[in-house]
């Protein structure tokens, strides 16, 4: 799923969950329950980080970033939170970006990924081109939801 939907998730579990330490544990999980389920990715064949992926993780981001601020205003009482279950939610996500920088150092093969990089990878096969349904679907949803707790 994108960093936005992640981060989302993450946002609503903030406002559900009152104990600080379950929610950002949950929201940390949650990432590789939304990776469960079919989502945009990457065209078969495509680099990680190619030009149209970095650009759209640099779009994603822009839009994350903004709906945090967004969030932080409306639930203001509740804003390190939710920042805090955004982040745990979107970042197990990172790791493809050391993994990418350690294959460009090694250029001989792809690198041994550890056990959570591997199950990572591993619920990646729900990625399809007509992921951006789900994605949207996914968005709308969770927002019409925070939204309703306002």
């Amino acid at each position: 799923m994108t960093g936005t939907n992640h981060g989302m998730t993450g946002a609503l579990i903030a406002l559900l969950v009152r104990e600080p330490a379950l929610a950002v544990s949950l929201s940390f999980t949650s990432h590789f329950v939304c990776d469960a389920i079919p989502h945009s990715g990457m065209s078969p064949g495509e680099k990680l980080f190619s030009r149209k992926f970095t650009i759209l993780l640099i779009a994603d981001f822009l839009v994350a970033v903004t709906l945090m601020a967004i969030l932080g205003v409306l639930f203001s009482e509740q804003r390190w939170m939710i920042w805090a279950c955004m982040i745990a939610a979107a970042s197990p996500d990172l790791m493809w970006g050391y993994y990418n920088l350690y294959i460009e150092k090694i250029k001989n093969g792809t690198p041994k990924l550890g056990l959570v990089s591997r199950f990572h990878s591993w619920i990646q096969w729900s990625q399809t081109p007509k992921g951006w349904i789900m994605e949207g679907v996914w968005f709308v949803s969770i927002s019409a939801i925070i939204l309703s707790i306002r």
